[in-house]
């Protein structure tokens, strides 16, 4: 009964997963991944494949791929290690018209955004939807579960990828928002939602780094603009929160739609994985900070950090204050190769 209480605990929590190198064993390297309970500040599980892969997670699942492009979904908190096969990575689009080389990056540098529609393992709907980079071009594809196969969507360079409503929505390198319809799988296409720019204004002159996200919050859809000096002190990182206008073709801007106050939620910035925000007044999130955004160093960033021993790191921005603090983690994960969020799931009533 302990057991099991237990393992319900880590599931409603946000879990922040962690890869490093074995010193004992070289020929691992990279292959462990801690699960670190944000609530309770503690490793909780481990996970350790004979295989090297890349990790990719939404909705409490994560999705693996191995060096011969060999993809599965599984849940990282189920001890028995369930997996569902997808489709092999290789197997999607990659070339265009026009465009010969359809040449494939390296396992682990091929996926820039993964989004799962629901949960693959209590929903047999679950679509599954990555954008990828090749060589010479960027695309995305999705596939359903039991499909031997990806299906190509389009071309367009995508920054992120969100499921809100039943719908997939994408934001292009432009700031533009564009929705996915994948109803007819013969015949995927890409609309314009809103083709008004997010403001990316720089705010520390030109060498600023901008990023976006979208993420779902209380039934909203957020979109989060982080902006830093590529030379200078993590601490100097910015945000900005917009909600989406549904309903509204006119008479709006994106500065009369900013989100100044997050109240009791927090969000979870995902790179290459889905990002997420969770109640702070929630039982279950109660060791994250209300009113502050999580977010993860990319690889350029480390630099900056003093002492990072060219390691990733894990932040938070708190809003109102408009300032930066470093999460302290146990010291068994202070030299991570890399890091990333896995959204917590409630248990069910």
């Amino acid at each position: 009964m302990m057991a099991e209480e237990k393992f319900i605990g880590i599931c409603a929590s946000p879990l922040l997963m962690f890869s490093y190198s074995d010193p004992d064993s070289p020929s691992s390297q990279a292959n462990i991944r801690e699960l670190l309970n944000l609530t309770e500040d503690r490793p909780e599980l481990n996970i350790n494949k004979n295989q090297r892969c890349s990790y990719y997670s939404s909705l409490g699942c994560l999705m693996t791929i191995s060096e011969d492009y060999k993809v599965n979904l599984l849940n990282p908190l189920d001890h028995h290690r369930a997996q569902i096969k997808l489709p092999d990575i290789n197997m999607v689009k990659t070339s265009v018209e026009g465009i010969n080389s359809g040449l494939m990056r390296r396992y682990d540098d091929m996926i820039t955004k993964f989004v799962l529609s629901s949960n693959p393992f209590s929903s047999l709907e679950c679509l599954v939807l990555v954008s990828y980079a090749t060589a010479t071009v960027t695309g995305w594809g999705f596939c359903r579960l039991g499909e031997d196969t990806w299906t190509y969507v389009a071309w367009t360079p995508i920054l992120d990828l969100i499921y809100h409503n039943g719908q997939f929505y994408a934001m292009d390198f432009s700031g533009k928002i564009l929705v996915c319809d994948v109803e007819d799988p013969k015949q995927p296409k890409t609309t314009i939602l809103l083709s008004k720019k997010i403001p990316m204004v720089p705010m520390y002159g030109q060498t600023t780094s901008q990023s976006l996200y979208m993420v779902e919050s209380a039934g909203a859809l957020l979109v989060v603009l982080q902006s830093r000096p590529r030379i200078g002190s993590i601490e100097t990182t910015r945000f900005k929160v917009f909600e989406v206008p549904f309903g509204r073709e006119q008479g709006w801007e994106w500065s009369d739609l900013e989100v100044k106050n997050l109240e009791n939620r927090s969000l979870f910035l995902g790179c290459e994985s889905s990002s997420f925000s969770v109640d702070g007044s929630d039982y279950y999130s109660a060791g994250c900070k209300a009113n502050c955004i999580y977010f993860n160093t990319k690889w350029w960033e480390w630099l900056s950090i003093p002492n990072s021993n060219f390691a990733p790191a894990v932040f938070i921005f708190n809003m109102e204050e408009e300032k930066v603090e470093q999460l302290s983690v146990p010291n068994i994960l202070q030299a991570p190769l890399h890091t990333s969020w896995i959204q917590p799931q409630p248990p069910s009533s």
